[in-house]
């Protein structure tokens, strides 16, 4: 905590913010959560493990408050939703041995001192690599455009149950946004702006949680106690709490909580009522949150079923049960809340479309999201091209080891008699199958890999666990230290070199299969040190996978320490010509904030992400009014929407630089700003309800005939805000 509001400071967040929110979170998401948790189901036994849990069972039921209070037009009475559950726990007896544990079963003080300082990395982390890239210079602030995009969801979902799409104005909001909707409630009932809670504020105590509820789930699935710290420091490398993929993060804590209610209810506890309640609901909140999430939990519990069903030779209806909820609940949040696939199709390898690399080894100009069932610059013919793949292929595995080592499940005596095993493995195993075959316009199926990573890191700590179970500790610490060594080797060894410029296809594959042959090569030398070292002392046998584990996770900390190093020199703020907000701009927007009521509806040009005339085929990601300004406006970036996704491809274009879906609106708003009539204006009134408009020079001209027309409010450089319908 210390460390997360020492950061917050240093980045210049006002000390009275960072307060607000800290008694926010904990008395009206982590107080509530918890005693939730215990009522409905049980205490672990320890405070650090309760208020983890706690913390995401309180996301959920504030998810419930808001969509209630909002959809009652009550949002600014949100606060009484979280003060209701401590009064009830307060009044009623039976519930008042809730507010503390019953059954005390503390963790070792080594394990909180472990967690304490892999939360301080993490905090130190996300504070200084992530929170500060967006600091305002002279010249303007760059914004990576999905910071916006979300930003605008967040205000949408401060007004409207079900929410607008902010862009298009009167049309649903087909995205996973159940995120946006957390920080939504965050706003409302700290009073904080939205930009601020987003910006600042929500992410540091969501990547706490992250690391609470894996090292929870790794305890659970192994037995013991010290399997949390390591998994928290395997995740520690991942950068699991993301500022630019808020509902990544958001659904890897419901999402891994999920799988430690479905975990007990199957097959490590009783099985009792409240354990399937908390599931169900935490997996509505995950899929609700990234696609990506439950396609896992289906995998985990269907291959946990098939083992069961083998083993005892009768039907697991529990498991069977348990995987068409998941199921149902995939159905219906990609039906009524993600909106469709977003584009998506099926292709194996298309994720090597995203490496800078690809094109030029394989000369495959398609466009990502596109094309038949095997990637094209396999079917081609080509075998330098197919080399690249396969070596690239190569590559991707080996850079996610990580994901790799937790199979060794199934090849342990004893863990492949446990279905939490299996359960593991089909995580893993979903995560691989997505993230290979599937085909996104935008590399989304890396999210599956993503999404894997509390599975990774519980089956991978569990692994070391068996392995080291009956050593001494002069045995487990010399094991570690080894592994720490030779992580360090490994990752100065195989350092890609840097490609000279102008190489032929033919040798950028040789610079690629040179660094996999060395992996290959180092790996061979591991593993054949490994036998003879064991050969020679016999109490060494049984270790090597967790030699394996351990050599990976240290190869991920060292890359992690190096990367972070950079970041910190080079200062780690995100800079892009084509994400630049003009301080006139910024400041517009911002007034128009201030002087506009939430519902109102903007007519605005700022459509394109670069600065420039409004051309057709611009790249449709801007968000400058709906995002910054906070408000729905008739026609902005229309990149995300599900309409413009379907049309990838299209005369061989992105879905981004595809024109928009509703031409009618573009027309409308194009026709306000440069070629303004009283009957335009009044159309546009009178058909989306436009109460201002914002015109930027920066985006394509601007009649004069404004002036005579509306009502000039606002002026600042090429900025100029208009009222209408108020002469």
């Amino acid at each position: 905590m210390v460390a997360g509001i020492g950061g917050l400071l240093v980045i210049d967040v006002p000390l009275a913010a960072v307060l607000t929110y800290s008694v926010y979170f904990g008395c009206c998401v982590v107080l509530p959560g918890v005693l939730l948790l215990r009522a409905a189901w049980r205490s672990n036994g320890n405070w650090a493990e309760d208020v983890g849990l706690g913390a995401v069972v309180g996301m959920a039921y504030q998810l419930l408050g808001w969509a209630i209070f909002t959809a009652l037009g009550l949002q600014s009475w949100l606060v009484v939703w979280p003060l209701l559950v401590l009064a009830v726990f307060a009044v009623l007896p039976r519930l008042r041995q809730c507010w503390r544990i019953a059954a005390p079963a503390p963790l070792p003080v080594a394990w909180s001192w472990g967690l304490a300082i892999c939360a301080t990395l993490l905090v130190a982390l996300v504070t200084f690599t992530s929170l500060s890239d967006h600091k305002p210079p002279p010249d303007g602030t760059s914004y990576y455009q999905d910071l916006l995009f979300h930003l605008s969801m967040v205000n949408e979902l401060m007004r409207s149950v079900p929410p607008q799409l902010p862009q298009v104005a009167g049309e649903p909001l087909d995205y996973h946004w159940f995120a946006n909707a957390d920080m939504a409630g965050a706003a409302d009932i700290t009073r904080l702006s939205p930009a601020l809670v987003y910006f600042r504020l929500w992410l540091l105590p969501q990547a706490i949680v992250v690391l609470l509820v894996c090292a929870s789930l790794a305890r659970q699935v192994s037995k013991v106690w010290w399997t949390g710290v390591l998994a928290a420091l395997i995740v520690l490398p991942t950068r699991s709490a993301s500022l630019l993929s808020p509902s990544m993060t958001f659904s890897l804590v419901t999402g891994t909580a999920a799988a430690i209610f479905l975990v007990d209810a199957l097959f490590r506890g009783r099985g009792g009522r409240g354990a399937w309640v908390l599931a169900a609901a935490l997996a509505v909140i995950a899929g609700g949150s990234k696609p990506s999430t439950l396609p896992l939990l289906i995998g985990g519990v269907g291959l946990a079923a098939l083992f069961v069903l083998i083993r005892d030779r009768k039907l697991p209806w529990r498991s069977i049960s348990a995987g068409l909820i998941l199921m149902l609940v995939m159905l219906g949040t990609l039906r009524f809340v993600a909106g469709s696939t977003s584009g998506s199709g099926f292709q194996f390898l298309a994720i090597a479309r995203f490496r800078a690399d690809y094109r030029g080894i394989t000369g495959d100009l398609s466009l990502p999201g596109t094309g038949g069932w095997l990637l094209p610059s396999l079917t081609s013919g080509d075998s330098t091209a197919i080399a690249g793949v396969a070596v690239m292929l190569g590559l991707i595995l080996v850079s996610s080891a990580g994901l790799l080592t937790g199979f060794g499940l199934v090849l342990v005596r004893s863990t492949t008699r446990d279905p939490v095993a299996w359960l593991l493995v089909g995580a893993l195993t979903g995560a691989w199958a997505g993230m290979l075959l599937v085909n996104h316009p935008s590399g989304g199926q890396q999210y599956f890999l993503r999404s894997v990573v509390p599975f990774g890191a519980a089956a991978a700590a569990w692994l070391v666990a068996v392995a080291f179970e009956g050593r001494c500790r002069r045995t487990m610490v010399l094991v570690s230290v080894s592994a720490l060594v030779l992580g360090v080797v490994f990752y100065e060894v195989t350092q890609p070199a840097a490609l000279r410029s102008g190489a032929s296809r033919e040798a950028q594959v040789e610079a690629l299969a040179r660094l996999l042959l060395v992996t290959a090569v180092l790996t061979a030398l591991l593993v054949s040190g490994w036998l003879l070292t064991r050969r020679r002392w016999v109490g060494l046998r049984g270790l090597g996978l967790a030699v394996l584990v351990l050599v990976v996770t240290a190869l991920s900390l060292v890359d992690l320490a190096r990367s972070s190093y950079v970041a910190l020199r080079t200062d780690g703020e995100y800079r892009a010509a084509s994400g630049l907000v003009h301080p006139d701009e910024q400041a517009a927007a911002l007034w128009l904030e201030a002087h506009s009521a939430p519902s109102d509806v903007v007519v605005t040009g700022s459509w394109c992400l670069s600065a420039g005339p409004r051309t057709p085929g611009c790249d449709a990601r801007g968000y400058l009014v709906s995002g910054m300004a906070g408000r729905r406006t008739v026609m902005e970036g229309w990149a995300y929407t599900q309409q413009a996704l379907a049309t990838n491809g299209a005369d061989g274009k992105m879905y981004r630089d595809q024109p928009s879906p509703w031409p009618d609106r573009v027309q409308l708003s194009l026709q306000v700003l440069t070629a303004p009539t009283a009957e335009v204006l009044e159309q546009v009134r009178r058909q989306y309800g436009a109460r201002w408009i914002y015109a930027d020079r920066r985006d394509g001209p601007v009649s004069a005939k404004l002036d005579e027309l509306a009502v000039l409010r606002y002026q600042d450089g090429e900025v100029k805000i208009y009222e209408l319908g108020a002469r």
